[in-house]
């Protein structure tokens, strides 16, 4: 018998380092692995690792180089999805081609690669694998580097699987994020095959150890098998060099400059076709197959017989797909949140992560194609075991810990602070506001139609006396001005729609010229407060909100509904009522109101009010919100939130009528004329969905839907939170901007944000205390879950119930389970309200149905801003214009902040608790050519996340300010205190249509020739009602020549001035 004698371990080492090629070779080595894992892996995985289950994926990628556009048909999908996936891979995939050249150049050079032990030889590869950080695709270059090298066939495999599988931080994501019992399961099984399985795998179907005959046998064998392309590359490769010929260092560099670049075109022509053939057939299948399908169909069997051949046929699906790394673990996540079994998740996750087509392509090419369906058809078995061994100890361990999490609620009771409303009966100890002195204008008028016109005008506004600012803004406290608004934070506003929905409305509830605020108080202690404002201070005054003083206010707004020039107030209560309550000489009465029935819809997240029948007065848009993405279990078309327009009819009474189309989580509703007709159409957007709709008005209380096909509109957005329109280059035409969830980066920190801490102004107290305490606020949310809560960990016991409270919501949302509704009482009856309507009715196949009615659809990723062509199409303008990333959007609203004469874009954006926050985003326009963030330079950024804020210029200077609502502070408020010019002001009083002019458009002639266009609007934004008067920002400019209103009904008026800057004009139209 042939043996092999093996030189003592002191002379192989002296020998080898004595050859410089092997040290250059194992510099080169190392200095790529050590750049690629410290400047891209293992930072990239520890943002995967954030980012959990937030992570945005496409297709098979988390990156997303091209766009996937909504119904854009089934060959742009493959493409994209291709492309994405190689844009994904890109750079674990050009490291696994670099380091498989190394590996061919280093190990080439020693003689000894590996041990006559099988099992020694898998744990080899394992050691070598597991500090790689690469998915299975990028690692298979490295593994057929290490095979054309000459290393033993169980280090080669086991390396391939060791690199994604047992990598630490992909490791420590599984344990992170995932339950315990499956991230152990996942671990042992990889572990049990790269250790076990490979080396008996090698045994049973190819030759294998230390032994050089039969190694070059199996060698000889492959080669005979091989075609003329592979033996043709392989002539790539370069012939081996004696080390007494390499005798300088010099000979040495030019040795491995020739050998590595012969050795990287070698496995550059076998790896890199397959990897491309890999990604496209990846993205052909998740092209085709539906996931929400899929998880619909498994929910289905229920014999063990069909169980298992579901679990067979998942193992199949992800087995073959070539997916990034860590993507298996977040994946799960996705799926569990979902409501995923955790058979069917945890045999998914183990599949996907240890093994693809790619993978198969490489090793049936390089070593066998019975070892490549060897490993596939194992590691699939493997999965499938992982799956039912999950599966059991869920049964009896983990679902035990969740049933003593919901446990804790029995007999909680939560303690609310104490913080009554202002007494509805209170006197307010401070004068009334004296009215503004407006005067006659006595303009020339030229008028048409119905009616006649007068206009008054204000006196000129002076600038108040303010510290001096080098631009724009001062940044104040409520209380400083009078709104003092308690935040009350005790945790309930970690959950939707608390944490988002800080309803405030603007408003001039007595008719006095100065604009009043009201501001919706936190849920635990509910409510609203109302301040007057009294000459630029505002003094709280009572209202009467009878039963529903306690009940969270969602959305209100300030309008006239019954033509009396009073606004009314509308409120909508989560899980209770929508009310107006009517405004009698500027006070409000629960007394005094009209219940809107808005069928079982959680509220109305986003109201909107306009003439929509040309009757003369306001109708009212009910873009309806129930749920949100807390339980929605990836399918957010809840049949309670189906839209519905209320036709006023006068006398304080409403018709209802459900509008067509898809229900979504409505956060927001725009009317405005989009199609150009000359007829007010709606715009609703929806959270985490591409359910946006246009309503186009056809005349008679009728609208169609627009659809994709007919090129109106190419795509609004996917998780949509913000509409509005204006005219941003002055062409009298106007723009229509998208927001939504827009990060300016890829990866979302699933973490809480801490910046406000930092600031003196907002946070008073101790840093270290203020970290501590916005950290326990994050926990409720970061620890509930439907089946696997982690509530015990949470030491206060407040967090503790409210976690335990979010995961029997988010159970009866994913498994429509409400059995653990009635345990949430004590949280509030509105807790068992919420949970209950977690369960209630979906839309059936929405997103199929959606696709068959050519619904508009949205990208993801970046907001979104149309304009006009020349053919009344909107175009896509967006990242041309540098719009197109602020953060996470809320309010965003067109409007000249600096009164330069082009209207600026200003983005409420951030999430409190358990998101990255990016301060609110200020872009300055640059003459209607582009957009530059501006924020900081103009006192507008922040570390306190903004949802909604009000625009008014509230102290009558002559400029427009910014009031925020807050969920941790009192109100912010932004005045402008250094403005670049004056502005003008326009508002309506209409007795021939509505009475604020909702609907009318309004062009200023300016004295240098220039021409600017603003529509009165009661619409669009976030959780904000909106003071219907138009703003003009006007730089140098300091007269107005004439102001031309077209009036809601089509009539139109010219009034020709001069009329002074930093005056308001109100244009009358009586009958």
């Amino acid at each position: 018998m042939n043996t092999l004698e093996v030189p003592s371990e002191q002379n192989i080492v002296v020998r080898l380092l004595s050859d410089r090629r092997l040290v250059l070779a194992a510099l080169l080595t190392a200095f790529i692995a050590l750049y690629f894992w410290t400047q891209s892996r293992y930072p990239a995985l520890d943002e995967k690792a954030m980012m959990g289950g937030d992570a945005d994926m496409s297709g098979i990628a988390f990156d997303q180089v091209l766009e996937m556009l909504p119904n854009s048909g089934l060959l742009w999908e493959i493409f994209v999805n291709s492309i994405n996936w190689m844009y994904t891979n890109w750079k674990g995939m050009t490291f696994g081609v670099l380091f498989a050249a190394c590996a061919l150049t280093l190990f080439g050079l020693i003689e000894r690669r590996g041990f006559e032990n099988p099992f020694a030889n898998a744990a080899l590869g394992a050691a070598i694998g597991t500090p790689l950080g690469v998915c299975v695709n990028c690692a298979a270059p490295i593994a057929r580097g290490l095979h054309s090298a000459g290393m033993r066939l169980e280090t080669t495999l086991s390396a391939l699987v060791a690199s994604p599988t047992l990598n630490v931080i992909v490791v420590s994501m599984s344990f992170a994020l995932l339950p315990t019992h499956m991230a152990a399961i996942k671990l042992l099984g990889a572990l049990a095959f790269v250790i076990v399985g490979v080396p008996i795998l090698t045994r049973i179907l190819g030759s294998s150890g230390f032994r050089e005959e039969a190694l070059d046998r199996a060698h000889n064998e492959l080669d005979d098998k091989r075609g003329w392309i592979a033996r043709k590359l392989e002539a790539l490769r370069p012939l081996p060099v004696p080390a007494s010929d390499v005798d300088s260092w010099p000979k040495a560099a030019a040795w491995l400059a020739k050998t590595f670049g012969r050795n990287l075109m070698f496995i550059i022509a076998v790896t890199v076709p397959l990897m491309i053939l890999a990604g496209v057939l990846g993205a052909i299948m998740v092209t085709v197959f539906d996931w929400n399908d899929f998880r619909r169909a498994i929910g289905a069997p229920r014999s063990e017989i069909m169980v298992l051949i579901t679990m067979i046929g998942i193992a199949i699906l992800g087995i073959v797909l070539p997916v990034p790394i860590a993507f298996d673990v977040i994946l799960a996540v996705i799926l569990i949140n979902a409501g995923w079994p955790v058979k069917y998740a945890m045999t998914l996750m183990f599949a996907l992560g240890c093994f693809s087509i790619y993978s198969y392509m490489i090793v049936g090419r390089a070593v066998s194609w019975k070892i490549a369906s060897g490993m596939m058809g194992s590691l699939a078995g493997l999965a499938v075991v992982c799956g039912v061994a999950a599966s059991y100890a869920d049964k009896y361990v983990v679902l035990e810990t969740h049933r003593a999490n919901i446990g804790y609620l029995d007999g909680f009771e939560l303690e609310r602070p104490d913080a009554p409303l202002m007494a509805a009966d209170a006197v307010v100890d401070a004068p009334a506001a004296a009215p503004v002195a407006y005067s006659s204008a006595n303009p020339e008028i030229e008028h048409s139609g119905s009616g006649t016109v007068s206009a008054l005008v204000s006196p000129v506004m002076e600038q108040t006396d303010a510290p001096a600012v080098e631009a724009g803004f001062n940044r104040l406290l409520g209380p400083e001005v009078g709104i003092d608004v308690e935040p009350h934070a005790i945790g309930m506003d970690v959950l939707e729609p608390y944490l988002m929905y800080w309803a405030m409305a603007g408003g001039d509830i007595e008719q006095d010229g100065w604009v009043d605020v009201a501001i919706a108080r936190n849920p635990s202690v509910g409510g609203l407060q109302l301040f007057s404002n009294r000459g630029g201070r505002f003094v709280e005054v009572p209202i009467d909100l009878g039963p529903t003083a306690d009940q969270f206010v969602g959305t209100m707004a300030f309008t006239d509904l019954n033509g009396d020039s009073l606004p009314d107030l509308l409120m909508s209560n989560f899980m209770h009522d929508t009310n107006i309550l009517w405004n009698v000489d500027g006070k409000f009465s629960y007394a005094n109101r009209t219940l809107l029935p808005n069928g079982n819809a959680g509220m109305m997240g986003a109201p909107a009010f306009a003439d929509l029948d040309d009757d003369g007065d306001l109708d009212i848009v009910a873009a309806n919100w129930s749920l949100g993405t807390v339980g929605n279990n990836n399918d957010p078309y809840l049949m309670a939130s189906q839209d519905r327009i209320f036709w006023n009819e006068g006398d304080g009474k409403f018709e209802a009528q459900e509008l067509e189309g898809i229900p979504g989580e409505s956060l927001t509703s725009l009317v405005a004329d989009i199609d150009l007709d000359g007829r007010p159409d709606i715009a609703i957007g929806d959270d985490v969905s591409t359910a946006d709709k246009i309503y186009l008005n056809r005349g008679e209380r009728t609208f169609e839907l627009a659809k994709k096909s007919s090129g109106l509109i190419p795509y609004l957005t996917r998780t949509t939170m913000s509409f509005d329109m204006g005219d941003i280059d002055n062409d009298l035409s106007q723009e229509l901007y998208s927001a939504q969830i827009a990060m300016p980066t890829a990866r979302i920190q699933d973490t809480p944000s801490f910046k406000y801490c930092e600031d003196e102004q907002l946070n008073t107290g101790s840093v270290g205390e203020c970290f501590l305490a916005t950290r326990y606020r994050s926990e409720p949310m970061e620890f509930a879950h439907s089946l696997y809560s982690k509530c015990d960990r949470i030491g206060d016991p407040t967090y503790r119930a409210m976690c335990a409270g979010i995961s029997a919501i988010q159970r009866a949302g994913y498994v429509l389970d409400t059995n653990d509704c009635d345990n949430v009482a004590g949280l509030g009856e509105v807790f068992v309200r919420h949970c209950i309507r977690a369960a209630s009715e979906r839309f059936p196949n929405a997103r199929k149905a959606i696709e068959e009615m050519d619904y508009v659809g949205g990208i993801g990723r970046r907001n979104v801003f149309l304009q006009l062509d020349t053919e009344g199409k909107y175009q896509d303008r967006t990242e041309d214009m540098g719009l197109d990333r602020p953060g996470w959007s809320w309010n965003s609203r067109f409007v000249d902040l600096d009164q330069d004469g082009w209207q600026d874009v200003f983005v409420g954006s951030g999430m409190t608790y358990h998101r990255t926050t990016v301060p609110n985003a200020f872009y300055r326009n640059l003459q209607g050519k582009k957009f530059v963030r501006d924020e900081a330079r103009f006192g507008l950024a922040d570390g306190m996340a903004t949802s909604s804020y009000v625009l008014a210029d509230y102290d009558r200077d002559g400029d427009m300010d910014i009031i925020r609502a807050s969920v941790l502070t009192q109100p912010i408020v932004h005045r402008n205190d250094a403005p670049s010019g004056g502005a003008f002001w326009v508002r309506l009083e209409d007795s021939v249509g509505n009475r604020a002019g909702v609907g009318a458009q309004i062009v200023i002639d300016t004295e240098s020739g220039g021409k600017q266009l603003r529509e009165i609007r009661q619409s669009g934004g976030f959780a904000t009602g909106i003071y219907p008067q138009a703003h003009f920002g006007l730089g140098d400019e300091v007269k107005i020549q004439s102001v031309q209103v077209t009036w809601r009904d089509g009539t139109t008026t010219t009034l020709r001035g001069p009329f002074d800057a930093n005056t308001e004009l109100v244009i009358r139209r009586a009958r």
